[in-house]
Order: C-alpha cells, then structure tokens, then sequence
C-alpha cells in the first residue's frame, strides 16, 4: 500500500523535475530573447529564476513533511533510512526554512524596480540594478530568510517537553519515530506540573518576528505595486503603444508571480499557524501544506513565459520549426503516404 510520505515525495520529484525544466526555459528566453528596453531588470528575473531552481532542488533533498497537532506546527524531515548525521539535516532545513522565508520578500524587490522604471525619476537608484551590484539589493530578502532561519533553529528547536507531546502522534499520524526524524516545531502551549497549559513565549515571539518579516514584505509589494499601477494608469495616454505593451505585460507577468507563493505557500502556513494558536488539531489538511509548497518552483516561470509577448512568441516560434522538422522526417512522411492511402485512418498530424 501507498503511503502519504510515498506519494508526497513523488509529487517533490515531479514538480522539481518540471520546475528545472520550465525555468531552464525562462533562463534562455531572458538571455536570449529579452528586448533591449527590458534593462538591467532581466538581471532580477534571472535571479528568481536561479533562486526557484535551488528552492526545487533543496525541495527533494529535505523532502519537507508539515504536520499539526493541537498547539504545534511541525517541519519534519525523516531520516530514518538516512546515514548521514542528523546535524547535516538540521543545517538542511534550517537553509530551507530561511528559503521559504526569502520567496515572498525577493517580489518586494520586483515591484521597486517596476515603479522606478516606469516613473522615470529615480535613474540613479535603477544603475545600481547592474549585474554587478544587483545583490546589494538582494541584502533585504535574504535578511528575512535569515530570520525565518534563526527563528527555526534558536525558537522552534525540538525540547524534551515539544517531543513529549508529539511522540505518540507522530507515530500514529505518520507512522514515524520520533527519534528517526529532525524537527522544528513552535510549541505554544505546554502544560506545568498541575497539568495546566502555560504560554511558552520563545514560540511565539518567534512565529511573531516570522509573520511580521512577511508582512513587511507583503506591504512592501503592495506599496510599489500599487503606486506603479497608478503611474502607468496616468502616463499611458501618452506613451506610445510599444511603452505600454512592454511595462504592463511585465507588470501582470509580476503580479501573478507574486500571487502564485502567497496562494500556495503563506496563506497554507498561515492557516497552520492560527489553527496552531488557537490549539485547533487540523489533523490531515496540514498535510496538504507540503504539497502547495512544492508546487511553488513548478508554477512560478509560467506567468512570465505566457504574458510577455516576447518569450510567448519565442516559445511559439521555437514550437513550430520544431514541428514542421518533424514533419520532413522520413518517419512522419510514411505516415502521411500510409494516410492518403488509407483516408478512414485515424491518424493526423
């Protein structure tokens, strides 16, 4: 019998093996197939593109299980079948929880440089965008992913009291030994010696600096967001119709991007974490968590490649040539003779 570790580690494999697949893709057509308006800003979407694929990558070697139980939210990795050091996986998953954390903040980045560019007033602040000095700007993404990632190892750090509580569950839920697994886990309410449940305050603060880092980075994104659709609300009536198609398309392109891990990655932990707070058992949808997540590297190259009309119609070109090569194969022109001589054949290309 399948179990559910079985059958989320194939979707990680699947989805990570895609992701490599579409943003080696994206990476080409930002190379190769991005007009020259498009400036040093095809230096950020290669970033995320590279960020993405080690994200995916990551993503299989931890294989990340999310599991809830009353008041904690756990981050599991199971080593059971695993020889190297437990350590090695702590380091692993801490890298990975500070991944998780940088995913949202790196689209702050974004929507700055699609105002600055569109409002045309900060030209100083855009050169610094080069390749060369680019990751001076990438400093404050990463800095939340470094929260998220001391938060983990210093707040959420397993304790005998946390693996108390988790022991018979995760054997039960999970089939797992506690003993055979690294975790992470922010443990909110555990009970004294008079049976009473007293608030641990690390897990809290922790799971607080957590939200609040994201939340920044939310209204980060929504500030420049909105003040960029604002901008090009007003000078499009007077710009010319090449300006508009190439700023707008790369706008939606980035607001679809940014939709896609706040959809599936912090609205899923959200969730998680207020039904931790409030010591509601989610029981299996916790599980489900794991799966949006991996889905996030997979889905994130798609809205570029298809809304803007360069890389779209570079996909369609590339498409076509190949498809009228195969066609003058000798291959499909026996299909095509065995066709016409047998016209009820189902077979059509």
């Amino acid at each position: 019998m399948v179990n559910w570790e079985q059958i989320l580690y194939s979707a990680q494999v699947a989805g990570a093996g895609i992701a490599l697949f579409l943003h080696y893709i994206l990476i080409k057509l930002i190379i190769n197939h991005s007009p020259k308006e498009i400036g040093d800003y095809k230096n950020l979407m290669l970033f995320i593109s590279v960020f993405e694929i080690i994200y995916a990558i990551l993503d299989v070697i931890v294989q990340p299980i999310f599991h809830s139980f009353e008041s904690t939210f756990m981050l599991i990795v199971d080593t059971s079948s695993s020889k190297v050091n437990k350590k090695l996986w702590e380091i692993l998953a801490v890298i990975y929880c500070g991944f998780y954390g940088s995913s949202l903040a790196i689209f702050s980045i974004h929507f700055a440089y699609r105002y600055w560019v569109v409002s045309g007033t900060h030209q100083t602040v855009l050169n610094s965008f080069h390749k060369t000095t680019v990751l001076i700007w990438l400093i404050a993404p990463f800095s939340v992913g470094l929260i998220w990632a001391l938060v983990g190892y210093f707040l959420c750090y397993p304790r005998a009291s946390t693996t108390e509580h988790l022991n018979d569950n995760v054997r039960a839920r999970l089939g797992l030994n506690i003993s055979d697994i690294v975790y992470f886990a922010p443990y909110f309410y555990e009970k004294n010696e008079m049976g009473q449940n007293v608030i641990y305050w690390p897990s809290f603060i922790g799971i607080m600096l957590d939200s609040m880092s994201i939340n920044i980075s939310l209204m980060f994104s929504a500030y420049f967001g909105i003040k960029c659709w604002l901008r090009m609300d007003a000078i499009f009536s007077s710009s010319s119709t090449h300006f508009q198609n190439l700023h707008s398309q790369l706008f939606y392109a980035l607001v679809a991007q940014a939709m896609i891990p706040i959809f599936l990655m912090h609205i899923p932990a959200l969730t998680m974490f207020i039904f931790t707070f409030l010591n509601f058992d989610a029981g299996f949808l916790s599980g489900t968590v794991s799966l949006t997540i991996a889905l996030f590297p997979t889905l994130d190259p798609l809205p570029t490649m298809l809304i803007f009309c360069h890389y779209r119609k570079a996909i369609t070109n590339y498409i076509r040539t190949r498809y009228k090569k195969v066609r003058k194969t000798k291959f499909c022109r026996c299909l095509v003779a065995k066709k016409s001589r047998n016209p009820n054949s189902s077979i059509t290309l």
